[in-house]
C-alpha cells in the first residue's frame, strides 16, 4: 500500500497521520531539524545528521561540541560505514561524507529521527532518540546486505566532546581539562572534565570540576576506539574524508593530552540478505547520584533500545493524544494535533535551544506563555511552571527578565511587561482547571521571604501600578513585549499603550479573583485603575484611525499617522480588541487598519512601514534591515494574536486568512522561497521590503507554536474554558461543513461534533450533550472521568 504524502514538495512530505515529516532530499534550503528532549537530556539533529547534545541547558552544560554555522551545518555526531575489503566508506546520514545514494530519507518524528538510505548495496537505518526517563541518547543502526556477496563492514562513530559551557571558543584552554578512558566493561569511553565555568563556594573561578561523567558505549565489542580528534581526522584531513577511514583500526589515543573526541568502531559480517543491528549510546551521569556504567550497560543493547523506543511513543502520547481535531483544513489538523504541541514542549519548554539559538535558561514571560500547551493534557505541568516563575520575583513585585536553569541568576531589568505574565497565565490555568488551591501555594521571593501565589500576582500588579505616567498610561521602561523598542523609555517617561491594554485585560479577570478571596480593598483599587485605563488609553492613545504604540521619553509619538516610518504597530490594535478597551466603532476601525496596512501574503506584519533610518530614540528595532524580524516582518508570535482579534470583531474569514498564512504546511508550495521546515513555526517571516519576501527564520525556538495552537482551538474552533464549563463559540469559514474536536476538560473527555450544514461563520442553533438539549452554549462541567458526546448545530 502506497503511503499517503501530504503537502509534498521536492524536499519531503507529511505522512498520512501527520506524525512524521519525511525528507527525501538532504539538500534542503536551510537545515531542517528535530529537537528531541525528555525534559532533562536533549539533542538537536538536522536532516544531514548535524547537531549536538546537552543536559539541563545547552549554554551551561553542552555534552557534545558544536559552533553555530547556520549555512554549512558542519557539526554533528557522525557515523561512518566502511566496506573493509574495498575500503569504500560513507556515512549513515548524508553528512559528513555526502556520498551518492540510491535513495535517502529522513523521518523526523515525535521524539525521534530515522535515517534510511541505500549505498553500495547496503541498506542502513539509523534511529536516533532520547530515553524518556534517563540522560541517555540512543543511536540504533541496522545494516542489511542487499548485494550479491558477503560483506564485512565496520561502523565507526565520531563527535567532539564539549562538557560544560558552550560555545568553547578557547578550545586550546578547555581541552586540557578533559580526561577520557576506555572501559572494557561498557564497551566504550568514560569522560570527565576537571573544569566547569562556575565559581566554587568561596567565589574562586575555575576551581570546580564538571559535575557529570559522560559516556559513549556500543553493544558489540569494539575492534578499536579513539578519543583524539587529531588522530581521527588528521591535521590536514576533514570529517568528510578523515584519516581514520584510511587506517585499518582507530588510533586508541585517550587521556588528558588530546583534543577530546569520541569514536568507537565495530565490525560486522553480513551474508547476502542478512541484517544486523548495533546500538551506540551517549549520555551524561550526575556523579552525586548516577552511575555512568550502570546507565551505559542498561541501555546499550538491542533489546533495551527497542524497549526504550516503545517507551518514547508512550511518553509522548500523554502530551499529544489527549486532544484531536478533525477539520477540512489538513494543515490545521496536522499542526494542532501533533507538531505545535511537540515543538512547544520538546523545544521551547524542555530543550530550551534549537538550531538558531542556544539558550541557557528560561525567559520569564516566554516559558510562562509556552506552558499553556500543557493545560489540556497535563495542567499540573502548567502549575509547576507558574510556581517556578513566581520564585523569580522580588519582594517589590518585579522579576528577572530571564534566569539560568543551572545555579540560577539573571538580569533584573526595567522591562515593563515581564512581571504581568504571571497573573495572565494564572488566570488561564484557573479557567482550565478551576484549581483555586494554587492561589494559596507559598513560594519564595528571590530576595527573601515567602508569600502565596496570589500575593505574588498581587505584587506584580501593584508594581505595574507604580509605573504610570502623569497621563495615567503605563510606562515603557527598557521595553515592553517588543524587545526592540529598547530606547523609548529608559528614563521612565516614555509610555506603552500596549502595556496598558495588556494590564486592562489582566485586571478584568483579577478583580473577581481578589473579591472571591475577600481582598475587597485591592479589588476596588484594581477597579479604579481598570476604569481609568480605558478612559486614558482612548483619550491619549487613539490616533484617529488606530491606536498608538508608544510615546518616547521626549514625548514623541510612535506608531502614529504623523510618523513616516513605523506609523502603525500591530499589537496596540489587536490588544485594544482583545482587552476590550476599544468600543465597537474603534475596534472595527483599528482592525480595518490592520487589514489595510498589516495583513499581507505571509501573515500580519508587526509594523508598517518598516524603518529604513536608525532612530536612537526608539531602539534596536530600527537597526534591523527593513522587513526583517520585528522591523516590518511577520513576527509570528504577535501574528497569532491577530487571529484572536479578528474573531472577536466577527471577522471569521479574515481570522482564518490570518491563520492560514502563518500555518507552516501552507508554505510547502514554495520551499525554496520559504526555506524553513514546514512542520514547525518560525519566529519570523521576511516582510515586503525584504528582497527575500516570505523567507522564514528562527524556527523551533519560538513562542508562536503554543499560540498558534491556542488561537486555532480557542478562537477559530471556539472551544475554550470558562469557570462554568467549556464554551462553544466557533468562528469558522462558511464553506466548512463542520468539524470534530475531542479534548479533556477537568477529568472528563468531550467528543464534540459541530455541524455547519447552514454554512455560517458563527452562531449556534442547538447543542445536545449525551442526547439532551442544553439551554446555552456552555457545556456542563462533569468532572466524572467519562466520555460525553456533544452535538452542535450551527445556524
Amino acid at each position: 500500500m502506497t503511503e499517503a504524502r501530504k503537502f509534498k514538495n521536492k524536499y519531503g512530505y507529511f505522512t498520512d497521520d501527520g506524525r512524521e515529516y519525511v525528507i527525501t532530499e538532504p539538500k534542503t534550503p536551510k537545515p531542517w531539524a528535530n529537537i528531541i528532549s525528555n525534559g532533562d537530556y536533549s539533542l538537536m539533529i538536522s536532516q544531514t545528521g548535524g547537531g549536538y547534545s546537552w543536559r539541563g541547558n545547552a549554554g551551561q552544560n553542552r555534552i557534545t561540541r558544536s559552533m553555530q554555522d547556520i549555512i554549512k551545518d558542519p557539526w554533528g555526531k557522525y557515523v561512518y560505514i566502511r566496506d573493509v575489503e574495498t575500503k569504500e566508506f560513507w556515512s549513515a546520514a548524508w553528512k559528513p561524507v555526502m556520498a551518492d545514494y540510491e535513495y535517502y530519507e529522513v523521518r523526523h518524528g515525535i521524539g525521534y529521527s530515522i535515517f534510511n538510505q541505500k549505498i553500495n548495496g547496503i541498506k542502513s537505518k539509523m534511529k536516533v532518540f532520547v530515553v524518556p526517563d534517563a540522560p541517555v541518547e540512543i543511536i540504533e543502526i541496522t545494516l542489511a546486505n542487499e548485494s550479491e556477496r558477503k560483506r564485512i563492514l565496520d561502523v565507526t562513530t565520531f563527535f567532539e566532546w564539549g562538557l560544560g559551557f558552550a560555545p568553547d571558543e578557547h578550545r586550546e584552554f578547555h581541552k586540557i581539562f578533559i580526561d577520557s578512558k576506555y572501559e572494557d566493561d561498557i564497551n566504550g569511553l568514560l569522560v570527565d572534565k576537571y573544569l566547569w565555568g562556575f565559581p566554587d563556594e568561596k567565589g574562586r573561578n575555575n576551581n570546580i570540576s564538571w559535575e557529570y561523567t559522560a559516556f559513549h558505549a556500543v553493544s558489540e565489542r569494539p575492534k578499536s576506539y579513539d578519543g583524539d580528534k587529531e588522530s581521527f581526522i588528521g591535521i590536514y584531513g576533514h570529517e568528510s574524508c578523515p584519516r581514520a577511514m584510511k587506517e585499518d583500526k582507530l588510533a586508541q589515543r585517550v587521556g588528558r593530552f588530546v583534543d577530546a573526541s569520541g569514536s568507537l568502531q565495530v565490525e560486522l559480517e553480513l551474508k547476502k540478505g542478512e541484517s544486523k543491528t548495533v546500538v551506540f549510546t551517549i549520555g551524561a551521569a550526575m556523579k552525586s547520584y548516577e552511575d555512568p556504567k550502570e546507565l551505559a550497560n542498561k541501555y546499550t543493547n538491542v533489546e533495551a533500545a527497542q524497549k526504550a523506543f516503545e517507551d518514547v511513543h508512550k511518553f509522548w502520547s500523554q502530551f499529544i493524544d489527549t486532544e484531536e481535531i478533525k477539520t477540512p483544513d489538513e494543515a490545521m489538523n496536522i499542526m494542532t494535533n501533533v507538531w505545535l504541541k511537540y515543538q512547544s514542549i520538546s523545544c521551547r519548554l524542555w530543550g530550551k535551544s534549537a538550531y538558531y539559538q542556544t539558550s541557557a535558561g528560561y525567559g520569564y514571560r516566554d516559558q510562562l506563555q509556552d506552558s499553556q500547551i500543557f493545560l489540556i493534557s497535563k495542567p499540573e505541568y502548567t502549575k509547576k511552571q507558574i510556581l517556578m516563575h513566581a520564585e523569580q520575583q522580588f519582594n517589590e513585585g518585579d522579576v528577572l527578565h530571564w534566569w539560568f536553569t543551572i545555579r540560577g541568576g539573571g538580569p533584573r531589568t526595567k522591562c515593563s511587561d515581564d512581571l504581568l505574565w504571571l497573573p495572565f497565565i494564572l488566570e488561564a490555568y484557573l479557567k482550565e482547571t478551576k484549581d483555586f488551591t494554587i492561589l494559596d501555594e507559598r513560594v519564595s521571593f528571590l530576595d527573601g521571604g515567602r508569600a502565596t501565589v496570589y500575593e505574588h500576582c498581587k505584587r506584580a500588579i501593584e508594581r505595574a501600578f507604580h509605573r504610570f505616567s502623569p497621563r495615567g498610561i503605563p510606562l515603557m521602561g527598557d521595553h515592553d513585549w517588543n524587545d526592540g523598542l529598547s530606547a523609548i523609555g529608559n528614563d521612565w517617561k516614555g509610555e506603552s499603550f500596549w502595556v496598558g491594554e495588556f494590564l486592562y485585560e489582566i485586571l478584568k479577570e483579577f478583580i473577581s479573583i481578589a473579591r472571591e478571596r475577600g481582598d475587597y480593598q485591592f479589588a476596588d483599587k484594581c477597579k479604579i485603575v481598570y476604569e481609568s485605563l480605558k478612559e486614558n488609553l482612548n483619550k491619549y492613545g487613539w490616533d484617529g484611525e488606530w491606536y498608538l504604540q508608544a510615546t518616547t521619553d521626549h514625548g514623541l509619538k510612535v506608531g502614529s499617522k504623523e510618523n513616516e516610518e513605523g506609523k502603525i504597530f500591530l499589537n496596540p490594535q489587536i490588544w485594544a480588541v482583545i482587552s476590550g478597551i476599544a468600543d465597537k466603532d474603534r475596534a472595527k476601525k483599528a482592525m480595518e487598519a490592520v487589514t489595510k496596512y498589516l495583513l499581507k501574503d505571509y501573515g500580519t506584519l508587526l509594523l508598517y512601514p518598516a524603518y529604513t533610518k536608525v532612530r536612537n530614540d526608539i531602539g534596536y528595532i530600527t537597526r534591523y534591515a527593513p522587513g526583517l524580524r520585528e522591523n516590518g516582518g511577520v513576527y509570528t508570535h504577535a501574528a497569532t494574536w491577530s487571529v484572536w482579534a479578528y474573531t472577536l470583531i466577527g471577522e471569521s474569514e479574515l481570522a482564518y486568512e490570518a491563520y492560514k498564512r502563518i500555518c507552516p504546511p501552507n508554505r510547502s508550495d514554495n520551499p525554496d522561497g520559504y526555506m524553513c521546515e514546514p512542520y514547525v513555526t518560525p519566529g519570523n517571516t521576511d516582510g515586503p521590503l525584504s528582497p527575500y519576501y516570505g523567507r522564514g527564520g528562527w524556527t523551533w525556538y519560538t513562542g508562536s507554536s503554543q499560540w498558534l495552537h491556542r488561537v486555532a482551538t480557542h478562537w477559530i474552533l471556539g472551544v475554550r474554558p470558562t469557570y462554568e464549563g467549556l464554551l462553544i463559540d466557533p468562528s469558522i469559514p462558511k464553506e466548512w461543513d463542520g468539524f470534530t474536536y475531542r479534548r479533556q476538560f477537568r477529568g472528563a473527555t468531550y467528543l464534540i461534533n459541530v455541524n455547519n450544514s447552514a454554512h455560517v461563520n458563527r452562531g449556534i442553533k442547538e447543542i445536545y450533550v449525551d442526547g439532551k438539549l442544553i439551554e446555552n452554549n456552555v457545556l456542563p462541567d462533569f468532572k466524572d472521568g467519562k466520555e460525553h458526546r456533544v452535538k452542535v448545530l450551527m445556524g
